[in-house]
């Protein structure tokens, strides 16, 4: 089966925000081929303003082949990039109508060099930014470093740091974050955890750091298992969701720790160089992954000093919220391509809207869930009318 649809990480997002019911634009750039018309008439159809769209003419578009083995539940991806958009095409009179009224600006860490240009410039108009980190790309720990809001992949933490442990790298990915309020990592079926910093220099946070250190694995792990044997009110109110093609989807359980917590890293200070060669490893795979070899030092993430980035805090101040993933039978599941954009989309929506992080992470993880009820990365993107009230805050 051949299908052609809409794609790309930011298109997606964006896809499943305007369906949710907010109006975003988009602001990239595509080839004025046929390709690129029909880009525009899909957004259109979903309602995402595509007004800051450039076209360059005699250039194609972007384009991927996504091979879906369903039997073997894998996906193998093919792409062919188009002319990316240049820093000095995001000029100052389009990156000052682009942010006119916004409530947030999200990147999902491409075209990293363009990014910038607009993040500095909503920074100055006090526009809050969240940052997608996927996987390591040159330019994006500048990006990183604007962020408000950040949300990553479950393997970008430690091809970033280089650390071993997925709590560690996570603890150490929001040392390197001093303007994130939180990090949300997306564990695919699993589910997901937001570290959240206490807000201001509150009593709360300053007990949390005098108490004993918690390791972040050892509480995640508590967390998830409390968030299995839990119960939710949502659960008694009927499906959280159910598809277009009728699958109905049951809300996602979380479990928080008790207020802000000290965290330490599980391994010690002799392991560092062991950590700083794995970060040198990842960068130097990505770049090559990347046709890029002769840059892998643009992959490699720098701290203030010009070193690797895998030298961390020893202890983070945060509270721990854990989410599973929304409960959808597994022979329903067709294909997960699009399931993290599907989520940042959800996320979008909650921050725009006003709706608690941890609410939103509900919502994302049966948004993402529904996604996956069909082939393709939007098809299976719900509606307000699909979802439960509840879950949009209404």
């Amino acid at each position: 089966m051949l299908e052609a649809q809409g794609g790309g990480n930011c298109g997606n997002a964006l896809t499943a925000a305007a369906r949710l019911g907010l109006a975003p634009a988009i602001v990239t750039k595509i080839g004025g081929d046929g390709v690129g018309d029909g880009i525009l008439a899909e957004f259109k159809g979903d309602g995402v303003d595509t007004q800051y769209v450039l076209r360059a003419a005699g250039a194609p578009s972007p384009f991927t082949y996504i091979i879906v083995d369903r039997q073997g539940g894998t996906r193998t991806c093919i792409h062919t990039p188009g002319e990316p958009m240049q820093p000095e095409e995001l000029i100052p009179e389009l990156a000052a109508a682009v942010l006119d009224g916004a409530a947030l600006v999200y990147f999902d860490g491409r075209l990293t060099e363009a990014a910038v240009v607009l993040a500095a410039a909503a920074r100055e108009r006090g526009v809050p930014v969240l940052v997608e980190a996927e996987r390591l790309r040159p330019g994006l720990e500048q990006l990183l470093g604007m962020a408000d809001y950040v949300v990553s992949s479950a393997h970008f933490p430690q091809s970033w740091t280089g650390e071993q442990c997925l709590g560690d790298a996570l603890l150490a990915t929001l040392s390197r974050l001093p303007r994130a309020r939180w990090l949300i990592t997306t564990l695919g079926s699993r589910g997901s955890v937001l570290l959240e910093r206490p807000s201001g220099s509150s009593n709360g946070a300053a007990a949390a750091a005098a108490a004993e250190p918690a390791v972040l694995d050892d509480l995640a792990e508590q967390l998830f298992s409390e968030a299995a044997s839990s119960s939710s009110s949502e659960e008694q109110g009927g499906p959280a969701c159910v598809s277009a093609s009728g699958i109905e989807i049951g809300a996602s359980r979380q479990a928080s720790s008790s207020g802000a917590r000290s965290l330490r890293l599980r391994r010690g200070e002799a392991e560092t160089q062991g950590v700083l060669q794995a970060a040198q490893v990842a960068a130097a795979s990505a770049a090559a992954a990347n046709a890029d070899a002769s840059n892998a030092a643009g992959y490699a993430m720098q701290n203030e000093a010009g070193g690797s980035s895998a030298g961390a805090a020893a202890e983070v101040v945060a509270s721990v919220t854990v989410s599973q993933a929304a409960q959808l039978p597994a022979e329903a599941v067709v294909d997960t391509t699009g399931a993290g954009d599907a989520f940042i989309g959800s996320i979008l929506y909650g921050l725009a809207t006003g709706m608690p992080v941890r609410r939103a992470m509900q919502l994302a993880a049966v948004v993402a869930a529904c996604k996956c009820t069909a082939l393709g990365a939007r098809p299976g993107l719900p509606r307000r009318a699909n979802l439960r009230a509840d879950l949009l805050g209404a």
